[in-house]
């Protein structure tokens, strides 16, 4: 399943924010995504799409803040 139809009206709703999009490239062992899911995170945190089954998103979203911050 493609994360695009997720992603993009949410980048649209926030056009004019700051926005890092995180990819999951390596999985050991069973995973609930598949490597190339992603997870696109606002510069205020809020974020669309998936890494996980939803344990990592707010993790990711945090520390991707801090990069778009420094």
């Amino acid at each position: 399943m493609s994360d695009w139809p997720q992603l993009m009206p949410f980048f649209r709703a926030r056009r004019d924010g700051r926005f890092a999009l995180v990819t999951l490239v390596a999985k050991g062992g069973s995973s609930y995504r598949p490597v190339g899911a992603r997870l696109l995170v606002a510069d205020d945190g809020a974020h669309a799409g998936s890494l996980s089954g939803g344990c990592l998103e707010d993790e990711v979203a945090t520390e991707a803040v801090r990069v778009l911050a420094a």
